[in-house]
C-alpha cells in the first residue's frame, strides 16, 4: 500500500531522502531542496510517497502561488503562455492564481520516484498533488521536464492531455582538451569573434578571480547583478540579491564558484556558478557597464573564463540555463528541450483548454529559430 502527505516543512523528510539518494544531480539533492525552501520564504510545499512500513518511495516538490503579487518568473504559468498566438492570455492574467508551480530554484523540476513500483508510486504522487490543488482551484503545473517519457506519464496520471515545450537548458559537453581544441570546433567566423574578444579582455587590464565560496558575494557584487537585470527590464533590488546570497550560504556554500572581473582592485563583474561534481552550472552574472565599455566581460567572465577553469579542474560539462540562446548556440551550446505539463482547474478547463499547446509554437521558433528543433 502507498500512503501520500503533504509537508510545508523539508526538514520532515530531508535527512532520509539524502540518506536514500545520495548521488542525485545538485538541483535534486536534500541542501538544494533546503536552499529553495529559503528563498520560497514558506510557499514550498512538498508531497511524498511511502510504503507500508514507512519507507520513503518518492517526492515532488511545488511552490504555492496565491496571486499575481507573489508570482515568480520562472514559476508561474501565465509566464509559459505569454504571449501566445494572439498576443494576449486565454483570460486574464489575475484569473490565473493560485497556483502551484512544480520546480525548484534554476528551472529544474524535481519528480523523484526512488523504489520500484515506479508506475504506482508516480501516480500517488500526480493524485496527491492534484488532490492538493483542487483545495483552493489552483492551477497545477509541472515544467522544465527533460524527460519526455515522464511527461506523458504526469499528463496521462492528471487527465490533462495538455503539454508542450516551454523552453531549452542550454548545455555545452567538453569534447576537447585545451581552448584551441574549442574553438577548432567553431566556425571560421566564430573563431575569430572569439579571439576578438578574448584579445580586448586580456588587453583591458582586467584580472579574473576565482572563488571557492559566497565569501566574495556582498553588496558590491549584488550592485552588478541588479544593474544587469535593470539594463533587462527585470526587476530586482540589492537585497533580494543578498537576500540570495544568504540563502547559498547557508544552505550550498561549499558548491559556490564565483569568477569576478577586477580593475584596480574594485570588482566590475561577477559570474556565480555551482559545482555539481563533473557539472558546472553558470547561474547569474552582473557588471558595470560603465566601467567595462567594449571589453567583452559578458562572453569572457560568463563563457569563456568558466571554460579555461574547467579544463584545469576536471568539468565535463557546462550549463549555462535557458535564455540567450542564439548568442549561446553560436559558442557551441547545444539546445535541450525542457518540458511542461499543465492541469487547468475546472473553471479554467474550457478557456485555458490548448492554450499551452498553442504557445510551442512560438517557443520553438525562439529557442531554435532556423535550425531544426527536435520532435
Amino acid at each position: 500500500m502507498i500512503t501520500t502527505a503533504v509537508h510545508h516543512d523539508v526538514e520532515a523528510f530531508a535527512d532520509e531522502y539524502r540518506r536514500l539518494a545520495p548521488d542525485v544531480p545538485l538541483h535534486e539533492s536534500a541542501p538544494w531542496l533546503r536552499y529553495c525552501d529559503r528563498r520560497s520564504r514558506g510557499r514550498m510545499r512538498y508531497v511524498t510517497a511511502r510504503n507500508g512500513r514507512g519507507d520513503l518511495l518518492g517526492l515532488t516538490a511545488l511552490r504555492a502561488c496565491e496571486d499575481e503579487s507573489r508570482a515568480s518568473a520562472n514559476y508561474d504559468v501565465a509566464e509559459l503562455l505569454w504571449p501566445g498566438p494572439t498576443g494576449v492570455p486565454p483570460v486574464p492574467r489575475v484569473r490565473l492564481y493560485p497556483q502551484l508551480f512544480s520546480a525548484v530554484s534554476g528551472s529544474r523540476c524535481l519528480f523523484r520516484v526512488l523504489g520500484g513500483v515506479e508506475a504506482e508510486v508516480r501516480a500517488a504522487l500526480v493524485t496527491a498533488a492534484a488532490a492538493l490543488a483542487d483545495v483552493d482551484g489552483s492551477v497545477l503545473t509541472f515544467a522544465y521536464l527533460t524527460d519526455a517519457g515522464l511527461v506523458e506519464g504526469l499528463a496521462d496520471a492528471l487527465g490533462a492531455r495538455e503539454h508542450a515545450v516551454v523552453g531549452a537548458d542550454t548545455v555545452l559537453d567538453v569534447e576537447w582538451t585545451d581552448f584551441d581544441g574549442y574553438l577548432a570546433g567553431r566556425s571560421r567566423g566564430r573563431r575569430s569573434t572569439i579571439r576578438r574578444e578574448r584579445r580586448q579582455y586580456l588587453a583591458s587590464g582586467l584580472r579574473t578571480g576565482v572563488h571557492e565560496s559566497t565569501a566574495v558575494l556582498g553588496e558590491r557584487t549584488a550592485r552588478l547583478q541588479v544593474h544587469l537585470a535593470g539594463k533587462y527590464g527585470v526587476a530586482a533590488s540589492v537585497e533580494s540579491v543578498l537576500e540570495d546570497y544568504r540563502d547559498l550560504a547557508a544552505t550550498l556554500d561549499d558548491d559556490v564558484l564565483v569568477f569576478t572581473a577586477d580593475r584596480g582592485g574594485a570588482t566590475v563583474g561577477v559570474c556565480v556558478c555551482l559545482r555539481d561534481g563533473d557539472t558546472l552550472h553558470i547561474r547569474s552574472v552582473g557588471f558595470d557597464y560603465s566601467a567595462v565599455g567594449g571589453d567583452f566581460v559578458y562572453f569572457n567572465l560568463m563563457f569563456y573564463e568558466p571554460l579555461l577553469w574547467g579544463l584545469d579542474n576536471g568539468v565535463r560539462r557546462f550549463s549555462f540555463g535557458n535564455g540567450a540562446y542564439r548568442a549561446k548556440r553560436l559558442r557551441g551550446c547545444r539546445l535541450e528541450p525542457l518540458h511542461g505539463v499543465v492541469r487547468w482547474p475546472a473553471a479554467l478547463a474550457t478557456a485555458c483548454a490548448g492554450s499551452l499547446t498553442d504557445r510551442e509554437e512560438d517557443v520553438r521558433a525562439e529557442v531554435w529559430g532556423a535550425v531544426e528543433a527536435p520532435v
